[in-house]
């Protein structure tokens, strides 16, 4: 008989509402391991006490051990994970770190997730002492790591190029999708434009409001849907909204249920994803499973997700964009050919596939050498 492996997953990084994207790419991975995963492998969750209220669901399916206080501290969730989390890990056969970095050195092999290079890409993105920080330790900890798990090839990619990194040790572990509806989402009625994203710098809100505003007086009936939580760019998008004067017919939701969250992206009539920077970019595969159109910025992450299926716009490209929300919202034969490719596309993503390339990372660093 095979031994169980252990398998520490430390998720402290993980405050609910305040690592967007992130959150929902580790809990549905984890989700999908515990529905397809193999039974000889045991993920153990290391997890602040908030992650377990949030996700109860997750929690009822792996062995859980929360750590005191809510996480929100960025400073003492670091010392927790050098010396709390370091106690409570050394008996594990592998430790697998999702938040981007590794905090602590370890005798056991080593993962690591690293969700995307924005740092080094747009360090404008970040405040003067995270910058510093993380352009510190995501080096270190590709250098240290047994294995690295990205999400896509194109981060996979720049790993490589910008690290030296040996492609034998990164595993791409993409998202997945549960359902895909088998036909085209009709025009909602009245129209509806949405992006899902905390508003961050690099989700690039206001390209989006300056092309519906271009395009508000041709569709007048057609309405701008912002939801996700605030960030660090929240202010200057709250400008943009009052100073474009259509602030009743732009809504900003704030964070919403992941189930409210999916009701609205069905009930859309287009997904427009201006994000200058993802390291994958789930809600434009939500959105083409459930038979909505996609507007994607080129050149990102959330483009090779869309694989060819609608519209690619430079993301700093107003008038581009207000001209593919144009034809999405007034071409009916064009939204619908980019519909079908989008649902096509949402075929080759799976929740199966995802669990077994995590599986896949988790062998490899347990086969690391000793």
């Amino acid at each position: 008989m095979t031994a169980t492996k252990r398998i520490a997953v430390n998720l402290l990084f993980l405050v609910p509402g305040d690592v967007g994207g992130s959150e929902e790419y580790a809990v549905r991975t984890l989700r999908a391991f515990a529905r397809h995963g193999s039974s000889d492998i045991r993920p153990v969750l290391f997890l602040q006490e908030s992650l377990r209220e949030a996700h109860p669901d997750l929690c009822d399916e792996f062995e859980v051990v929360a750590s005191p206080g809510d996480g929100r501290s960025r400073i003492r969730r670091i010392a927790s994970e050098s010396t709390w989390l370091a106690r409570r890990t050394g008996g594990f056969d592998a430790v697998h770190h999702v938040g981007g970095r590794i905090p602590m050195r370890s005798s056991r092999p080593v993962v690591v997730t690293v969700h995307d290079l924005q740092p080094f890409d747009h360090p404008e993105h970040f405040s003067v002492l995270k910058e510093g920080f993380l352009s510190w330790s995501v080096p270190r900890s590709l250098r240290r790591a047994d294995v690295v798990v990205t999400l896509s090839d194109a981060v996979s990619a720049q790993i490589v190029a910008q690290f030296g990194v040996d492609p034998k040790r990164i595993a791409i572990v993409a998202s997945g999708i549960e359902r895909i509806v088998e036909s085209p989402a009709p025009m909602s009625w009245p129209p509806v434009v949405i992006y899902p994203a905390a508003s961050y710098p690099h989700k690039n809100h206001a390209v989006l409001v300056g092309a519906f505003s271009r395009i508000a007086d041709r569709h007048p009936e057609a309405r701008l849907v912002l939801t996700g939580g605030p960030g660090r760019a929240e202010g200057s998008l709250i400008v943009a909204v009052e100073q474009s004067g259509l602030a009743h017919r732009i809504e900003m939701t704030g964070r919403i249920p992941s189930d409210e969250l999916a009701a609205r992206l069905a009930g859309a009539s287009v997904l427009a994803f201006p994000s200058l920077y993802e390291g994958f970019g789930i809600p434009v595969l939500e959105a083409m499973a459930a038979g909505v159109p996609v507007i994607v910025g080129s050149g990102t992450p959330a483009e090779d997700v869309a694989g060819g299926a609608g519209w690619s716009v430079d993301p700093d490209d107003v008038t581009g964009w207000a001209e593919a929300l144009d034809r999405a919202l007034g071409d009916a034969g064009a939204r619908r050919t980019a519909a079908e490719a989008g649902l096509r596309r949402a075929a080759e993503f799976s929740w199966e596939a995802s669990a077994e390339q995590l599986e896949r990372a988790w062998r490899l660093a347990l086969d690391t050498p000793g």
